[in-house]
């Protein structure tokens, strides 16, 4: 091979691997070939982990990685792997939890430097070619000088490198016990806690970097429907939510949602849009449709659908699983507008020239555009002032919001876009499933109902072809992306589709879904739990790596945590399957689980779902299955939060039940006698469903 052709990535499938098969490193994917090149010639192993629509790793990219001087000390001195994060998440988890002993924080382009061994003696993220004014390595300093240590301090290096293999073996966060009385802390002590955090000024909680937090958010608006929270504490969560959804994070002109605020207000995001963002923000949405149903809510909700369809979803009926920040080598440049290029969207807007220049400015203080522009390059951000509410929100002001999103969309149109990742990652998609799932119970408004309904009735097909592998007289298993053809079997796929049946199954009714349930959760607990860890990958995979199979956190991270809704799903099914030693053995998972939820509820909006319910609340549903032909009892049943199953039978019988897992304490005939009996008899507010009435005091 001669040693221009030394690049090993331009055969895969992988965009962000494509996007370095060019570069004059010597890169390889993942695989033992490499590995034990640095075995053979003695050398440290340079791990780069990235994805394709990441800022920083295309700014690392251009910077270091199309550099010829770095290349050639890379070539000379390491052995250098590329590994697109989307497809090994477990490489890319564990030596995240490396970066953050190193340099107490971690992100992408994730640059790791191993021992032949795959044990990390250094790990961090980005690193510029020149020196900046905080004075930091450059990429090429960072280099001689691990090259150094490894040559001159090989026992050292090899030392440091055990102890951090060690420490993350052991567990990165104290055990330290958080005390708490009796059962898991009360919704209103969660929030009284948190308290100190809360923005009253920008909403949600802390500062700047600003993140969705999907999971903490669904808790809150779940027990702000059951009545659990206060007035005060209720009015910040609507209060952040409507001003995420007015601000910049949200794209306000297509639909769907960046990944996180880069300010105090929600306004100027990194503009990266992932799949699995989509699936949280749709959940939240559907339920805090049901708490705050007002025009703003509607149509995110039904331009994040729209974005789906339109822009994430393959011909291959699978969605894809992220979209770039950059366009024309620009970050947010096809996001963004000049002061001149808005005027030109009010012109076509006002097209009779029927709005004095009062109005005018008047509208462009509701997007809070201007000459200087919010963004760089005098670029504004389209967003909603929500000081400002009160002036659109009436049917007139709304409709000109309206009209000038429409407006501002064919304009985008005639731009470059920012490059999609076509890949497709299988625990992505199923959580984009039960997010449609959750518009289709939860939403109140037909339209939208009609477009999830129409969208899910693609995806599944698609999803199903191209995840599932289902082989004669074998169980089926888990396509982790579709850019690999094999895969290990990681948690993260198995919970994410057992959510995602058991989420099918009480739409639909459809014994296979309930099936599917069981049958994965009966893998789960015996592939991924081992000694009271919840594992990453299977424990059958373990020879098949280097790399430590790893305990997943119980914080949320990119998405909710799987561990954490591994147990919302078994608390959920006991009574579906009647099942009630489903969590038999788990005792010490659950009592950790909610122990470092307390530690940052915040950060364990999922913890807090799967810990909140006392066992008593939960209830189970039986109904007719014909009763899922009857609008009536199909618009009734977006008041059964998750502490309800949903369970169908096939007699004859029009009979329903609702039992906890002692008795049924309900029973009647016919759906007008279910509705009857479980709607309030005196209207109560919105923080009082249904549900509500049934055992509340329990809750």
């Amino acid at each position: 091979m001669s040693e221009a052709s030394f690049n090993r990535l331009k055969d895969e499938k992988s965009s962000y691997l494509l996007q370095h098969k060019d570069n004059p490193i010597h890169w390889y994917s993942w695989g033992p070939e490499a590995i034990q090149k640095a075995k053979d010639e003695d050398k440290p192993i340079f791990l780069s982990v990235g994805y394709s629509s990441c800022h920083w790793c295309h700014v690392m990219n251009q910077e270091n990685f199309q550099d010829q001087e770095t290349a050639d000390y890379l070539n000379e001195n390491f052995v250098s792997i590329k590994v697109d994060r989307e497809e090994y998440p477990d490489i890319d988890s564990y030596y995240q939890q490396a970066c953050q002993l190193f340099i107490q924080s971690g992100g992408w382009p994730l640059n790791a430097f191993l021992l032949d061994d795959l044990k990390p003696f250094f790990v961090g993220t980005f690193y510029p070619k020149n020196k900046t004014s905080n004075e930091g390595a450059t990429f090429l300093e960072l280099l001689h000088e691990l090259k150094r240590a490894f040559t001159e301090e090989k026992e050292k290096v090899e030392e440091n490198a055990k102890n951090v293999t060690e420490t993350i073996k052991s567990g990165m966060i104290n055990n330290d016990k958080v005390e708490y009385p009796d059962h898991f802390p009360a919704p209103m002590a969660i929030l009284d806690a948190i308290s100190q955090f809360a923005d009253k000024e920008n909403g949600g909680f802390g500062s700047a970097p600003k993140f969705p937090h999907f999971p903490f958010y669904e808790w809150a608006i779940e027990q702000l429907l059951e009545g659990m929270i206060n007035k005060e504490s209720g009015k910040h969560i609507i209060d952040s939510l409507e001003r995420m959804m007015m601000g910049g994070i949200v794209d306000q002109v297509r639909g769907g949602i960046h990944r996180y605020s880069t300010d105090d207000k929600y306004l100027i995001p990194h503009f990266e849009k992932m799949l699995y963002d989509q699936a949280g923000f749709l959940s939240v949405l559907s339920k805090f449709s049901l708490l705050y149903p007002s025009p703003l809510v509607f149509d995110t909700l039904l331009k994040t659908l729209e974005y789906l369809e339109t822009e994430m979803l393959g011909e291959n009926k699978h969605f894809f699983s992220a979209q770039d920040a950059d366009s024309e080598g620009m970050e947010g440049l096809y996001f963004t507008f000049t002061y001149e290029e808005f005027e030109d969207i009010l012109n076509q807007v006002d097209e009779n020239d029927s709005w004095s220049e009062e109005q005018r400015n008047q509208v462009k203080s509701w997007f809070q555009v201007s000459k200087e522009g919010n963004f760089q390059n005098k670029l504004n951000v389209i967003s909603l002032n929500f000081d400002k509410k009160e002036e659109f929100y009436n049917q007139d002001a709304w409709d000109i919001v309206r009209g000038i999103f429409k407006e501002s969309l064919i304009q985008r149109k005639m731009r470059i876009p920012p490059a999609t990742d076509c890949k497709g990652v299988a625990s992505w998609n199923f959580q984009t499933i039960s997010g449609l799932v959750d518009v289709i119970q939860y939403c109140q408004v037909d339209p939208i109902k009609q477009r999830a309904t129409a969208l899910f009735n693609v995806a599944i097909e698609g999803i199903y072809n191209n995840f599932l592998n289902a082989k004669d007289n074998e169980k089926m298993t888990i396509r982790h992306c579709n850019t690999k053809e094999q895969s290990l079997p990681y948690l993260e796929d198995y919970v994410s589709f057992a959510n995602a049946q058991l989420r099918i199954y009480e739409i639909t009714g459809n014994d296979t879904f309930k099936e599917n349930l069981r049958e994965t959760l009966d893998f789960i607990k015996n592939e991924f739990i081992s000694e009271d860890k919840v594992l990453t990958r299977a424990i059958s995979a373990n020879d098949h790596e280097l790399y430590p199979n790893q305990a997943l956190s119980y914080f949320d991270s990119s998405f909710r945590s799987q561990s954490s809704q591994l147990i919302s799903v078994l608390r959920r099914s006991r009574l579906l399957l009647d099942d009630p030693d489903l969590l038999d053995g788990l005792e010490t998972i659950v009592e950790e689980l909610k122990n470092m939820t307390l530690k940052n509820p915040i950060s364990a909006g999922e913890g807090l779902r799967a810990s909140t319910y006392p066992d008593h609340a939960y209830r189970i549903v039986k109904v007719p299955k014909s009763w899922l032909d009857q609008a009536q009892f199909v618009g009734f049943i977006a008041y059964f939060l998750p502490r309800f199953s949903l369970s169908y039978h096939n007699d004859d019988s029009d009979r329903w039940e609702i039992c906890n897992s002692r008795e049924c304490e309900l029973t009647g005939e016919g759906t007008g006698n279910f509705i009857d009996t479980l709607r309030p008899k005196n209207p109560k507010t919105n923080e009082e469903s249904e549900t509500n009435e049934v055992n509340k005091e329990e809750s």
